[in-house]
């Protein structure tokens, strides 16, 4: 049983770091392009996608959070939960 576990796991865990990384990604992009933004619509459809990422990115630091209480002496939960906790300082919202 523990073979169908631990792969399981990775998975989840790679997932949810490239979900991280994207987000880490989209968000310097749009707070690029609201630098230069002149079209208030854009702007607003721009600030309306970061808030999604943020949404997202909260909600991927209370899994990482949750996970990491239960495993707290593994390093790859610990590493989900650092970059997760990184993001919201890369995000500047």
């Amino acid at each position: 049983m523990k073979e169908f576990i631990i792969p399981y796991s990775e998975s989840l865990l790679l997932t949810l770091s490239k979900e991280i990384e994207y987000i880490i990604s989209r968000s310097k992009n749009i707070n690029n392009s609201l630098k230069n933004c002149q079209n208030k619509t854009l702007s607003k459809r721009l600030i309306l996608e970061l808030n999604k990422l943020n949404k997202n990115r909260l909600r991927i630091l209370n899994i990482s959070e949750n996970i990491f209480k239960n495993k707290s002496n593994e390093l790859p939960f610990e590493f989900l939960l650092e970059i997760t906790k990184r993001s919201n300082f890369i995000q500047q919202i």
